[in-house]
């Protein structure tokens, strides 16, 4: 049998999925909440929609945010449920050639520096393009491709902002923008730098090692070694603020120093890039005290009514049938289908859009978690999220089975996000005790003999 090990949360994951045909039959309800077809000559067929479900949520775990396939995250916002949610990108910045700054037959005291601007390209934004304060701080600790790094991880800074006095603060746009003057086909966001102590410092290394290339001994990216982008968004409200993905990959995400020679009049500028050999992280910082969610991460019984998902290694929803095994307590059964359904909270007016795709895990015997034995079944694992009822359905007929077989122990599940590592979508959950009308519910479809 083929098993299948969660290594990355933020790996896009695809299922098989075919056509098939079940028994249907009228309901009849007992104890149980079970429907007994009542024809005795048909196939002892039985549905039941009412089992027992506890659901909550519980702290995720750290998840790899290292040269992740796909945006970096940078910014904040505060959620109504789940508060304070934060990224910061921790980055290699690489020379776009050498360079000597010096004017031929000159001195550096020819040159003038106009600006020296950091342009990151956006993808995206989850939540609202409220005014946010962005600081760029220079890295005091060397960063290295080969290195693993977490949504926990961080490096020591040197305590000075880069960013032009002032100019701090920016309403980040998802509309083109503009690149040197130059409209572009991409959101940028323009994060001015102070000219003294970033573009000069730069340019008063010319004429050594430092600015002759990137990966030698004494050379730029062993002097320079990176940049933390980060936001400081002090007294920020609820439904302020996003979180922006960056796509530091695109050739419009780049720091250019515009300057020129005062002597000639001639204007020029340098790029200094970000690319596949500049190492790359974002670090999450979640602060959910005094919100929902921190509350039942407290008290999980407040997950009766709400539960919840989150990606970048926020808080992950488990769900747990207590009496699932009373099924098979004196009977043999087959699960022909089995189905777990889980409606949502979202309008389409909110900002906060749910994942397009999730997960359920189990803990194996080692204590490791890894995907239910349905994200292999020829009839698919599910979890796409369905617009139009506002739900989650998830095949678990495999799962149910090795249950009552007695394969695996009848323990809670988690439900994760499908792009967890570069996406900040998260899921509010109804749960079994909603004032609601959608509540969720495990679908059993079995044989008895």
């Amino acid at each position: 049998m083929m098993k299948f090990w969660l290594a990355d949360s933020s790996l896009f994951l695809t299922a098989f999925i075919f056509t098939f045909f079940l028994f249907g039959c009228k309901k009849k309800s007992d104890n149980l909440g079970l429907s007994i077809q009542p024809q005795g000559d048909q196939l002892n067929v039985v549905v039941s929609d009412s089992t027992k479900i506890i659901s909550y949520c519980k702290k995720g775990d750290s998840i790899r945010t290292d040269e992740l396939s796909g945006d970096n995250l940078i910014g904040s916002y505060v959620d109504p449920y789940f508060g304070k949610v934060e990224s910061s990108i921790f980055t290699q910045v690489r020379l776009s050639s050498s360079i000597n700054f010096i004017p031929s037959g000159g001195s550096l005291a020819d040159l003038e520096v106009d600006s020296a601007v950091l342009y990151l390209k956006l993808s995206d934004a989850y939540g609202n393009l409220t005014p946010q304060t962005f600081e760029v701080y220079q890295l005091n600790e060397q960063m290295y491709l080969d290195s693993t790094y977490y949504s926990t991880s961080t490096l020591d800074s040197l305590p000075s902002s880069l960013v032009k006095t002032g100019e701090e603060v920016i309403t980040p746009n998802l509309s083109p923008g503009t690149v040197g003057g130059t409209v572009v086909d991409a959101a940028i966001l323009s994060i001015p730098l102070d000219v003294n102590t970033f573009a000069w410092n730069i340019i008063n290394q010319s004429g050594t090692s430092v600015l002759q290339g990137n990966d030698g001994s004494g050379q730029f990216v062993e002097w320079f070694k990176g940049l933390l982008i980060k936001t400081n968004n002090v007294g920020q409200n609820v439904n302020e603020g996003a979180i922006l993905y960056a796509d530091l990959l695109n050739e419009n995400s780049k720091i250019v120093i515009y300057y020129r020679n005062t002597v000639l009049q001639d204007t020029m500028k340098f790029d200094l890039n970000f690319n596949t050999q500049s190492a790359r992280f974002h670090r999450i910082h979640l602060e959910n005290t005094g919100f929902y969610v921190g509350n039942e991460l407290a008290d999980s019984t407040l997950g009766q009514d709400l539960f919840f998902t989150q990606t970048m290694g926020g808080v992950k929803g488990k769900i747990y049938f207590p009496n699932l095994l009373e099924y098979v307590k004196d009977k043999q059964v087959i699960v022909n289908k089995a189905e777990l359904i889980l409606p949502i909270q979202y309008f389409s007016s909110d900002k906060y859009v749910p994942a397009g795709q999730l997960f359920l895990t189990r803990i194996n015997e080692e204590g490791k978690e890894v995907f239910i034995d349905d994200f292999a079944s020829t009839l698919g694992m599910g979890g796409i999220y369905d617009v139009d009822n506002n739900q989650y359905v998830f095949n678990v007929t495999r799962y149910v089975n090795k249950v009552f077989a007695g394969e695996y122990p009848n323990k809670p599940l988690s439900i994760l996000a499908n792009k967890s590592g570069i996406t900040a979508n998260r899921v509010i959950f109804n749960g079994q005790e909603t004032t609601l009308k959608d509540k969720p519910k495990l679908k059993l479809t079995f044989t008895k003999y």
